[in-house]
């Protein structure tokens, strides 16, 4: 694999995208906590914010990948983050995990967050085979992000990115639930290659709702998104 480069671009609207840094662990953490129930918070079904960023941004600063976030002035309002390589990505999530899960379950949050967690292991997201699709990627806005097209400018850069280092292909999960952001993966080439009805959210949508895995095979075309 090559190595990955990223740059500085422009949205509409007087958005900046830039490379994720260190830095941004805080910001990455408020905006993926704010959206993650289908564009709301996560508190609905994650009460603990803290074992929740460990589990779901801190590893992309971790797997020798990240992303990009979109600033309106000097706050970040929305990322995208992704890892190339899932055995990476998997030993920085366990990594994680072995350091925050003793202390978040000294807390109450932490204990009230556990039925998600078992949920997930009992009704896992259906995934594409990873020799074919290795890269997976997530892609979040805030509210007042919406509509201005940073999420196409996010997710164009992003597949710069893994075009650029030769990945061959990309994978993402979500629901039909997602409707506005399932088209935008549409638009940009991304297919449902499995499909999967899942009691996990019945508890807090109050219905089943049916899982998707998108894919994107890449090529050197995908250089000029």
């Amino acid at each position: 694999m090559i190595p990955i480069r990223r740059r500085v671009v422009m949205a509409a609207d007087g958005l900046v995208l830039r490379p994720v840094g260190p830095q941004d662990g805080p910001a990455l953490a408020a905006v993926a906590y704010h959206t993650a129930f289908f564009g709301e918070s996560a508190a609905a079904f994650f009460p603990d914010a803290a074992l929740f960023a460990a589990l779901w941004t801190a590893p992309y600063l971790h797997a020798g990948f990240g992303g990009h976030v979109a600033l309106r002035g000097a706050e970040v309002v929305g990322f995208i983050l992704g890892a190339p390589d899932p055995g990476r990505y998997r030993a920085a999530l366990l990594a994680q995990v072995a350091r925050v899960l003793p202390t978040a379950l000294a807390r109450a949050s932490g204990w009230a967050s556990l039925p998600y967690l078992r949920r997930t292991v009992s009704w896992p997201a259906p995934h594409a085979d990873e020799h074919a699709f290795p890269a997976h990627l997530h892609l979040n806005l805030l509210p007042q992000a919406r509509g201005l097209g940073a999420g196409e400018a996010l997710l164009r850069a992003h597949l710069r990115v893994l075009a650029g280092a030769e990945v061959p292909g990309v994978q993402l999960s979500t629901t039909t639930e997602n409707r506005a952001a399932l088209g935008l993966y549409h638009k940009l080439g991304f297919a449902v290659t499995a499909r999967r009805v899942t009691p996990l959210w019945v508890p807090w949508l109050g219905h089943p709702a049916e899982h998707l895995c998108l894919t994107r095979r890449l090529q050197p075309a995908d250089l000029a998104l």
